[in-house]
């Protein structure tokens, strides 16, 4: 398995189909083909050998599409980078993974000086925006137009494909390794249950496809063939604008966006007719958006998706399921094809369906491991399951209920935020002597960062202090949007803080 196939694939079947929209530019599989070519051999041309990362710091666009297939067509590793991160942490990244070609649009070209100054192994920049080149890059375009086509190198199987960047529970981003094999596992595996993409369909991307929902979305319609259209910033009006003009037939939300979407003044003014299938996931949605969305969309199928960085999908709750109703809308669904879940207790052993343990999985859909972790690799890898950190259970017909994330991950508005990291940056404040952060019931974001400190003796300070200084050190999304200020931390005989404590205590939001 190699993630170009579907390139040539198409090139073979449909070379003139429109493949990429992207504001007004639209671009055959034929053009994409011999542009991706031409890219691939501009970063061999530029010093990158067969394994190198190729980084893209970027909003969705045709450029991005081009990145991940020209960065495999030259047997490269694709990185693309979250674009809500702070400064540091995308330099963490680059340097930690050495990457050495990093492409940046006109929203992030700002940010090439710095970058390169803090990241020794970066040697190259690629603007691919639609403005003028920043001085010391290089041009996108002059670079496709400058360098002949180049044959496709087609790594596959177990060779590293996909480099993605998730939050640490050590407060340091950890890089998930992704093989070409593990990622069409997954893929595979999900078309074959979901069946939200069909020869032909127009998929609209908006969720960033820094994101692995995102990115398989995208990578689903190329399987099958069909366009891809992309939104570089979501608003429920650009999207309900997008869907009219573009006759969108499928797409990836997060339930943010699908609050959004549903509850707009002007929804009606817009023939959303076309639209077949909204699959959400990233975060759990209250039955009662799940109904004002399949209200506002009633010739659409919902689907939901469940699983992380390090599995690709894992679960998927289908159309049938929402249209019945019932409890099994509070479920994750059932195991896509290519997947196998359990739920394990401490000592290892699947659980009865009913019992609350660690969801773990296996099979070719796995992450190789984390890059340069081979300690955390070997915790979470074991015995041939991948721990995901989450609790949850199974009924007797094998839907999966996640109850709580082991790790106190936090979902807001579809980002995943460790309360680790954010416990650090506010624990670099002087006023501050021990907190815990947790997240909170949001009717917005689903969950918000919710922050409860205790002072230093004769020290003040604000909620509103404390989140500045939080997105100092961190991205805006993962500062605490609330605080609150107590005499003391509940604690176990151990000392660790009892956040499921606070948790229930705060469950009204």
């Amino acid at each position: 398995m190699y993630l170009t196939q579907p390139l040539h694939r198409g090139l073979q079947q449909s070379p003139d189909r429109p493949m990429t929209v992207c504001g007004e530019r639209i671009r055959t599989t034929r053009e994409v083909a011999d542009r991706v070519a031409r890219l691939a051999a501009s970063f061999m041309g530029l010093g990158a050998q067969e394994g190198a990362r190729i980084g893209i710091l970027a909003l969705n666009s045709d450029r991005y599409h081009e990145f991940f297939f020209a960065s495999w067509w030259m047997g490269g590793v694709a990185h693309p980078i979250n674009t809500r991160w702070s400064a540091a942490e995308i330099s963490y990244a680059l340097t930690d993974s050495g990457t050495e070609v990093l492409l940046l649009d006109d929203t992030f070209a700002h940010l090439g000086p710095e970058l390169r100054e803090h990241c020794p192994g970066l040697h190259t920049l690629i603007h691919c925006g639609d403005g003028p080149t920043p001085e010391g890059m290089l041009g996108y375009e002059e670079l496709v137009a400058e360098f002949a086509p180049a044959p496709d190198v087609r790594r596959g199987g177990d060779d590293l494909a996909l480099l993605l960047y998730t939050g640490g529970t050590t407060g340091q981003p950890k890089g998930v390794m992704s093989s070409h094999r593990g990622l069409m596992a997954s893929m595979y595996g999900s078309m074959l249950t979901n069946h939200a993409v069909h020869p032909g369909s127009v998929t609209l991307i908006t969720a960033p496809l820094f994101h692995i929902a995102a990115f398989c979305s995208w990578h689903n319609q190329n399987v099958v063939g069909g366009t891809q259209v992309f939104l570089p910033v979501f608003s429920a009006q650009a999207f309900m604008e997008t869907v009219q003009r573009h006759r969108i037939t499928t797409s990836i939300l997060v339930p943010v966006m699908v609050q959004a979407i549903s509850d707009h003044p002007e929804l009606e003014r817009y023939d959303l007719s076309s639209l077949r299938t909204i699959t959400y996931g990233g975060a759990g949605s209250p039955e009662s958006l799940l109904h004002r969305a399949m209200k506002a969309f009633p010739q659409a199928e919902f689907t939901q998706g469940y699983g992380m960085t390090e599995t690709g999908v894992l679960t998927i709750l289908g159309r049938q399921e929402h249209h019945e109703g019932g409890p099994r809308l509070r479920s994750a669904g059932r195991a896509t094809a290519s997947v196998e879940i359990a739920v394990v207790g401490p000592d290892g052993a699947e659980l009865a369906p009913g019992q609350v343990g660690e969801v773990v999985t296996r099979g070719d859909h796995l992450m190789l491991g984390y890059w340069g972790r081979p300690e955390l690799t070997a915790e979470a890898l074991r015995d041939g399951w991948m721990h995901t950190g989450d609790g949850g259970y199974v009924d007797d017909d094998g839907y999966l209920y996640i109850v709580d994330r082991l790790k106190d991950m936090i979902i807001s508005g579809g980002e995943n935020v460790y309360s680790a990291e954010v416990e650090n940056a506010l624990a670099a404040h002087p006023a501050v002597a021990s907190c815990a952060v947790i997240g909170v019931p949001d009717p917005q974001w689903g969950e918000r960062v919710h922050a409860i400190v205790v002072l230093r003796p004769g020290h003040a300070t604000t909620a509103e202090e404390l989140r500045a200084h939080a997105k100092t050190l961190i991205a805006g999304y993962k500062a605490p949007r609330t605080a609150e200020f107590v005499d003391s931390l509940p604690t176990s005989a151990a000392g660790k803080t009892l956040k499921r404590q606070l948790r229930d205590a705060r469950a009204d939001g």
